[in-house]
């Protein structure tokens, strides 16, 4: 992004000239990060968290929370699917079709991975 592009995609939002400098920097460190197109969504909230810290409507431990608890959630998910996968019965082909994942995702969950 360029300064023309920050202004632009910060809109209404108050910032401060070393504020613009620094969005303009994170963005060109998370564009180096995810410089693959497909990784779009990425770069997007990186950013928007970027923005967030250095204009300080959001803090870097409130963030690192909220990774903590989706972590925590993503993995109780994970073992709920497990159980869901043991206790279903079928073809290995069968349970990943019908939980949408593959069939190596459903060999670990019965052990066999």
């Amino acid at each position: 992004m360029n300064a023309y592009d920050i202004d632009a995609w910060l809109g209404d939002a108050e910032a401060t000239d070393e504020q613009r400098a620094a969005i303009q920097a994170a963005s060109d460190a998370i564009g180096a990060r995810w410089p693959d197109p497909d990784m779009a969504d990425s770069r997007r909230d990186a950013l928007n968290a970027a923005a967030m810290v250095t204009l300080g409507d959001e803090t870097l431990e409130a963030l690192a929370e909220a990774w903590r608890d989706a972590r925590a959630r993503e993995q109780a998910a994970r073992a709920a699917l497990t159980g869901a996968i043991i206790a279903s019965g079928g073809t290995e082909v069968d349970l990943a079709r019908r939980a949408g994942v593959t069939r190596m995702t459903v060999r670990k969950a019965l052990g066999k991975g």
